[in-house]
């Protein structure tokens, strides 16, 4: 009698089973341990800055970015596995593509977020600053916003969406990846400080990071005339380190950035200017309500009108 033909599925899952099998024998036998940092992440492998120099690092399963500190089981010279993620002291994450539910980390432990946004070609978007801001909150770094291709700026104007974003304090740094010469206003702005630049595809995150490090040597694209859109050049997150101790982290480009659903005091929390402001009830969702301080500085002149748009429309994306 002949044996029915096992499936691909079943093929597959005996195949998975068997390499984390090996994994765990291997692990289980590797007793020497090594604390590192992730500093590079893709799909398939990842590297860990050790003391003892560079290391393929296998995941299994745990899910470390680049940021993050480790500790490493050693199974040959070249190769390790991570046995633990150390808690991570701050971190930019997002909703996962797949599952809204599930948080996707896309950094840890950095000091500041760069927000890097484009004159011209992709269009500066307020909007996705708006959504990075909150995030940057919700991970506690600290953000900053840099106008990338300023030497294609038409009129000083163009800038004045940003206006609001200086009245709360937020460093914005105008410069050019294309210009000769050290950008020392960026470099003094992140120095000694563990660095991510994040924004649209084409805006010139890599571009930037290989002028403050010349020999990080990333591979950077062209932005379509017709669409204003940057390719995705960058594929995975990578570590960079500069002489005097800053730390730049260049991240893939993104289309779009999504966030996590709020209750509308969450989300007010995430606009620190609106606290000035007294309201006749505690729960005012500033919308509608009556005796609102927020809508009174609002028509008053008090309140940024841009700042007050971006809060109504991710309460209305978000609850």
């Amino acid at each position: 009698m002949k044996r029915r033909a096992q499936s691909s599925e079943d093929s597959l899952d005996t195949w998975v089973e068997r390499v984390l099998r090996k994994d765990e024998r291997a692990l289980a036998q590797a007793t020497d341990r090594v604390e590192g940092l992730i500093i590079s992440v893709s799909r398939r492998s990842a590297i860990a800055e050790t003391e003892r120099g560079l290391r393929k690092v296998k995941l299994m399963g745990r899910p470390a970015v680049v940021g993050d500190s480790v500790t490493l089981a050693i199974l040959s010279d070249e190769e390790a596995m991570v046995v633990e993620v150390a808690p991570r002291r701050t971190k930019l994450s997002r909703p996962d593509v797949d599952d809204a539910d599930r948080e996707q980390v896309i950094v840890a432990n950095i000091d500041i977020v760069v927000i890097v946004v484009s004159v011209g070609t992709p269009p500066l978007h307020p909007r996705l600053i708006d959504r990075y801001l909150v995030a940057i909150q919700q991970g506690e770094a600290e953000p900053l916003i840099y106008v990338n291709k300023i030497d294609l700026l038409k009129a000083e104007s163009e800038l004045d969406v940003l206006n609001p974003y200086r009245n709360l304090g937020i460093p914005v740094i105008t410069g050019s990846a294309k210009a000769p010469g050290v950008d020392v206003e960026l470099l003094d702005a992140l120095k000694g400080k563990m660095c991510a630049f994040v924004g649209h595809s084409g805006v010139g995150k890599s571009s930037i990071v290989n002028k403050l490090k010349p020999d990080a040597g990333l591979e950077t694209g062209s932005v379509s005339e017709g669409y204003g859109r940057g390719t995705h050049t960058t594929t995975a997150s990578s570590l960079h380190r500069l002489d005097d101790g800053t730390t730049l982290i260049d991240t893939p480009g993104i289309r779009s950035f999504g966030l996590r659903a709020l209750e509308g005091a969450q989300i007010t929390s995430y606009f620190p200017e609106f606290e000035q402001f007294d309201c006749k009830f505690n729960d005012c969702t500033h919308t509608h309500e009556p005796k609102c301080g927020v809508v009174a500085a609002l028509e008053s002149g008090d309140l940024e009108k841009v700042r007050y748009e971006a809060y109504c429309r991710l309460r209305e994306e978000l609850e």
